[in-house]
């Protein structure tokens, strides 16, 4: 067996399969197959008598390698080697299908980095050998560097894109939720006031459709009298929230941003549904004040519709009859102010005597001020 064939390690130095012509995953009978065929064509004593010496010792060459392409590929002694050898094949084969496929794959300004840097990479490799005159030799180290540096550039541009492309898809996402935020209303009634006690989707989606379009209705809570409603156009959202916003059965209010935008809509307009409370004259309701008697209101109804379902039947005040109470407590004390003094704080009571311990006279002053307020009382 020529020494020329196999290396070292066993392995054919030339690829076998080439030789016999077949591919790597032909079978035994293949190969038996092939080189039969490649035998009768270059055996010695089928060769014309017309050939050259030079031609002849060629088609001995081959005969001899096709005789050992079909001893390595058949022979046990070279199962192990050839085991070594298929798999080295098959190794070889995924990558190039991987290199194909980031071929495809890869952008073309990827590919035009690429072979900048191959360029680069084969500057730097024929800068490393020496040349015949020894002179204008390249500095090696310089443009391994250079690549170095150049690969930490592409290295970053691509983390850039990456993190560029990754916050725009977040954006993106955001950007769709706020919309769908626009669209929907979060709403919230009393089982005590419903007919069965419970909403379903179904008749959700019935009672929501006098405003528009219902796209999607989802049941919350795990009480299930929330429920945040879908709307297929924003413009349904508003008549939705004005229609239950003081309702004591059902309340609507906005999601997202436009819950903020509500709430502060409400605290600077001051919108007025009794009219009892309609600033004229002497009697007008300023900011802070409106802004109190709104965040009453809306904790009112809540606690209302709370307590409902927890089956405790409380009678709430209305906020502006409470308001209105005050207010009038207030301007009365106001027209007082001069002509009667208030009675709290009430005087302290004075001893003189200095014969008492401080213990004992803690006791005389309390017993004497806890006397004024019971009188006060009655």
């Amino acid at each position: 067996m020529p020494s020329s064939t196999f290396g070292k390690d066993g392995m054919p130095l030339k690829d076998p399969f080439k030789i016999l012509g077949i591919l790597s995953t032909a079978s035994e009978t293949d190969i038996k197959k092939a080189y039969r065929q490649l035998a009768l064509k270059l055996h010695p004593d089928k060769q014309s008598g017309t050939l050259s010496e030079g031609q002849r010792l060629e088609l001995d060459k081959q005969f001899h390698d096709i005789k050992d392409a079909r001893a390595f590929l058949l022979d046990a002694e070279h199962a192990e080697a050839r085991r070594k050898y298929v798999a080295n094949l098959a190794s070889e084969r995924m990558r190039h299908a991987e290199e194909e496929r980031r071929e495809m794959t890869m952008t073309s300004r990827r590919k035009r980095m690429r072979d900048e840097l191959s360029t680069r990479e084969k500057m730097a490799a024929s800068a490393a050998k020496p040349s015949s005159s020894n002179k204008d030799r390249f500095d090696v180290e310089r443009l391994r560097r250079e690549g170095e540096k150049l690969r930490e550039e592409y290295y970053k541009r691509e983390a850039d894109l990456d993190a560029d492309r990754r916050h725009r898809m977040a954006v993106d996402r955001a950007t769709i939720r706020l919309q769908k935020e626009d669209r929907q209303v979060r709403l919230k009634w009393s089982r005590k006031k419903v007919i069965g006690g419970i909403h379903t989707k179904q008749s959700l989606t019935a009672i929501m459709k006098d405003f528009g379009e219902v796209e999607e209705v989802e049941i919350l809570g795990s009480k299930g009298n929330t429920a945040l409603i879908t709307f297929a156009h924003e413009s349904s959202c508003k008549p939705c929230v004005d229609a239950y916003r003081t309702s004591e059965t059902m309340r609507a209010t906005f999601v997202g941003r436009k819950k903020h935008k509500d709430n502060m809509a409400w605290d600077i307009m001051g919108e007025d549904d009794d009219s009892s409370l309609v600033r004229s004259g002497q009697h007008s309701e300023n900011h802070e004040e409106r802004k109190l008697r709104q965040a009453a209101e809306r904790e009112r109804l809540m606690r209302q519709m709370e307590l409902e379902e927890n089956g405790v039947h409380e009678p709430f005040p209305r906020v502006h009859e409470s308001l209105k109470q005050s207010s009038k407590g207030l301007d009365t004390s106001k027209a007082r102010t001069g002509q009667h003094r208030s009675s709290f704080p009430p005087d302290f009571p004075r001893c003189e005597s200095k014969s008492m311990l401080p213990f004992e006279l803690l006791e005389k002053y309390e017993g004497l001020l806890f006397d004024r307020i019971d009188k006060l009382k009655s």
